[in-house]
C-alpha cells in the first residue's frame, strides 16, 4: 500500500485527454481523445463495438438537460403554471414544450421550455456529450467511477495513501471528492470497486 500520495491540484478535466464511454447506439464501450481545456475545447468518439463516431463540431449534446419553464395558466389565469424536469437524453427530446396542469384548476397548459445542461446524481458522464462513463462501479455509499486508465490509476493512489498531501486548492479534483470517498473507514470498499473497473479497461496506463 502506498504511504504518501501528493497532490498536484488538478482539475478533473485533466483527465479527460482520454474518456471510456457507452456507445449510444449499441451500448458498447468506445473512447473519446481531445482537449478538455476551453482555449482548444474538442473531442472525437470512436465505439469499439459498432463504429459509430461523434465529433465535437459537428455533433451536440447527448447528456441529462434540464428544462424549466413558466407562463400564466390559460384558464383561469393563475400565475404561475411551472415546469422543472430533468430529461436524460438531449438528443431525444421531442419538441421544446410540454404539458403541465394548473395548481389552481387543474387544467392543462402547453409551457415552453428553456434547457440547460445537467448532470446525473453520479456525475458519472463524459464532459463533451454527457454520456454514460463506461468505467462505473456503484457501492453502498455511491459511484466510483473515471474517465479512462490514468484517471483510474491516480484515484487508486490516491485512495491507498496513508498520507495524503497538497496545496489543497479548491479546483483540485481530490479536494472536491465526497466525503465517503476520502475517509479512511471505505478506503477496502473503494479498492474493491477501482479493482473491478481495472479489469474493465480497454485503454492503457499512461496514455492520455
Amino acid at each position: 500500500m502506498n504511504t504518501r500520495y501528493l497532490d498536484e491540484g488538478f482539475p478533473l478535466l485533466h483527465w479527460a485527454t482520454e474518456v471510456e464511454a457507452v456507445c449510444p447506439k449499441c451500448n458498447e464501450v468506445g473512447v473519446f481523445s481531445g482537449n478538455p481545456y476551453w482555449k482548444d475545447w474538442h473531442a472525437t468518439f470512436f465505439c469499439h463495438g459498432c463504429s459509430h463516431s461523434l465529433q465535437t463540431d459537428r455533433d451536440g449534446w447527448h447528456g441529462p438537460v434540464l428544462g424549466m419553464g413558466r407562463r400564466p395558466c390559460s384558464t383561469c389565469g393563475h400565475q404561475w403554471v411551472r415546469v422543472e424536469k430533468v430529461f436524460d437524453d438531449a438528443s431525444k427530446i421531442n419538441g421544446e414544450s410540454t404539458k403541465s396542469k394548473c395548481p389552481q384548476c387543474k387544467s392543462e397548459n402547453e409551457v415552453s421550455l428553456k434547457f440547460t445542461r445537467t448532470e446525473p446524481t453520479d456525475h458519472a458522464i463524459d464532459p463533451f456529450f454527457g454520456l454514460e462513463l463506461a468505467l462505473k462501479e456503484d457501492t453502498r455509499h455511491g459511484t466510483v467511477w473515471a474517465y479512462g486508465a490514468t484517471h483510474l490509476e491516480q484515484l487508486k493512489l490516491y485512495t491507498s495513501a496513508q498520507l495524503r498531501e497538497g496545496d489543497g486548492t479548491k479546483w483540485s479534483y481530490f479536494t472536491r471528492h465526497p466525503k465517503w470517498l476520502k475517509t479512511s473507514k471505505n478506503r477496502k470498499m473503494v479498492l474493491k470497486a477501482i479493482s473491478k473497473l481495472e479489469k474493465r479497461l480497454i485503454t492503457n496506463k499512461g496514455s492520455g
